[in-house]
């Protein structure tokens, strides 16, 4: 029940400290937030602690995270008539709702390392609110290449493998139903045998200028609804107010809104685990965002969901006697191999009639990405032989649209090497509610430096290609964070080295599951959504089955239920 303090490590902190500092409750009136929707997404949803959500009986499945992993998650587990509940730290959001002011409302981390120091502005999140970063995000969906699931053939890092323990094989099925779902059309990426009509006006630049340099530019796949999209915007940074872009609450959430088996709690925060059993977890320790109070909820099942940042930044802060370092943490690998993706902003300007931008279909509009080259993902030139991703990435603001020409950008991403000494850590400062701040500790591999120099240089000469001029860089700012997180719960056959085992499932725990980012033990080349996505769906089917639960003992046992 509920007693209005937060007990991690044995100790009694208080949350009754404000954003300010003064002593008192902390409270936010949602009413007053101009960017949160107070209309509830239907009758499951409900937002804090004291809503009148009837917690007091164990869940089967407590899903702590309702992004583009936990929605697929939760959306699993209700179908398959589980009892389920959804922790969502930030609000549902009014479809007006700028991701800038939602940015400005959470809560950053220290970023840093102890030989550069530290800088209070890193930023731990996608996005802070239900449905997470897919609400916001481009809708960017590639599929992993066979040499994401093993580089181990060019990529070596001491002390942690980089192979999965599942392949490209094992998600095939799990990626043609989230495609599917979401409407990706990746049988067009695969086929790009002509110039789509989809492009946007600078695509079809991009597009004539990767065949002048011998690429195979394909379309980029894009989780958006063809059949709804108007072409109303830039398409990213944006909610979508037709439902043609795929988010996680359109998709999958709102159908499930009504569900009677469901509970769907927003402005609610996990703060740790509990456990009194060795091999597992009892209940999830609650706060309230808006009051401060807590409460501890009983689950047969916890399924992290929350990104590679905040999954292991909760299993540090679970401690007991049972796992005086944190939950998993017997061999101090949660929180290790953080991977963070490196990437760089490239942008010229065309010589263009002002209306031939304004008469063309799409122009500056739509999807915020239409054409992708992948020619240099493996590349012998570039340092270790890999290099990465280039893609057309459209500005989220008009404003930097305007003037003569137009705007041809893109963005190179390339996988950083894992590093154990690249990690989630926490601090022995603490943030407004008493609880250790989230430390990310980073520090960019000199082998990535080199290989970004070398794709810098492949995306300049895109762009000349296709004809710009005046060509710039910028920089992306990925160490203080970043909307791609890995790696920080790894996944693999050795507890020595990972965190969980090939189906999700914490080594030393029957009950508790990852399927987010911090699964991958490499981070792979291209935008992670889709992956992730696709390994929730396998990994969350296995545990409605009751394919991976086990007895404490080690036997098996049936579904939860």
């Amino acid at each position: 029940m509920s007693d209005g303090v937060i007990r991690l490590n044995g100790s009694i902190q208080s949350t009754a400290v404000s954003r300010s500092g003064k002593r008192g409750a902390m409270t936010m009136n949602v009413s007053t937030v101009s960017f949160i929707e107070t209309a509830p997404l239907g009758a499951a949803h409900l937002h804090g602690l004291e809503a009148g959500a009837a917690l007091d009986d164990p869940f089967d499945v407590v899903v702590v995270g309702s992004g583009a992993s936990g929605a697929v998650a939760a959306e699993t587990f209700v179908r398959a008539g589980l009892r389920t509940l959804v922790l969502e730290e930030g609000a549902r959001l009014r479809r007006d709702a700028e991701n800038a002011a939602v940015d400005a409302a959470s809560p950053m981390a220290l970023a840093g390392s102890e030989e550069r120091g530290w800088s209070g502005r890193g930023w731990p999140w996608s996005t802070r609110n239900l449905g997470g970063g897919s609400v916001f995000y481009g809708g960017a969906s590639f599929r992993y290449t066979d040499f994401d699931f093993d580089p181990s053939a060019r990529i070596h890092v001491d002390g942690l493998p980089v192979k999965w323990p599942i392949g490209a094989e094992d998600l095939a099925p799990h990626y043609r139903e989230m495609e599917r779902r979401l409407c990706v059309d990746h049988a067009a990426f695969v086929d790009a045998t002509q110039v789509p009509r989809t492009l946007s006006l600078p695509a079809e630049h991009l597009w004539a200028g990767a065949e002048r340099l011998g690429y195979s530019p394909r379309p980029t796949p894009v989780a958006v609804d063809r059949s709804l999209c108007d072409n109303c915007s830039l398409c990213i940074s944006a909610q979508c107010t037709r439902g043609a872009k795929r988010d996680v609450v359109t998709a999958l959430l709102a159908p499930l809104a009504d569900a009677p088996n469901l509970t769907l709690l927003t402005g609610v925060r996990a703060v740790a685990l509990t456990q009194t059993r060795r091999h597992a977890v009892d209940a999830v320790t609650c706060l309230d965002m808006d009051t401060g109070r807590t409460r501890s909820i009983r689950a047969r099942r916890v399924v992290l969901a929350c990104n590679a940042i905040q999954t292991a930044a909760l299993l540090l802060r679970s401690t007991s006697h049972h796992a005086p370092r944190g939950l998993g943490n017997e061999h101090d690998v949660v929180g290790r191999g953080l991977c963070m993706k490196l990437s760089e902003y490239t942008e010229g300007r065309v010589d263009e009639y002002p209306e031939r931008i304004a008469d063309h279909p799409i122009g500056y509009r739509g999807p915020f990405s239409t054409v992708a080259v992948l020619d240099h993902y493996l590349d012998e030139r570039c340092p270790v032989g890999v290099g990465g991703l280039m893609y057309e990435t459209k500005h989220d603001d008009w404003r930097a649209l305007q003037g003569e020409g137009l705007v041809l950008r893109v963005e190179t991403i390339l996988a950083d090497h894992p590093s154990p000494r690249n990690r989630i850590r926490l601090s022995s400062s603490t943030d407004a509610w008493g609880l250790p701040r989230v430390m990310i500790d980073y520090t960019t591999d000199r082998r990535d430096e080199a290989r970004l120099a070398y794709m810098r240089a492949r995306s300049a000469g895109w762009l000349e290609a296709s004809g710009a001029r005046t060509i710039r860089h910028e920089a992306s700012n990925f160490t203080l964070g970043s909307t791609h997180l890995h790696g920080t719960c790894r996944a693999g056959d050795d507890p020595r080295t990972s965190v969980v085992d090939r189906d999700g499932r914490v080594h030393a725990l029957d009950n508790v599951h990852v399927v987010d980012g911090s699964y991958m033990p490499y981070p792979g080349g291209l935008n992670p959504t889709l992956t992730i996505q696709a390994n929730a769906l396998r990994i969350s089917r296995l545990l409605a089955r009751g394919d991976t639960a086990r007895a404490d003992d080690g036997a098996p046992r049936a579904a939860v239920a």
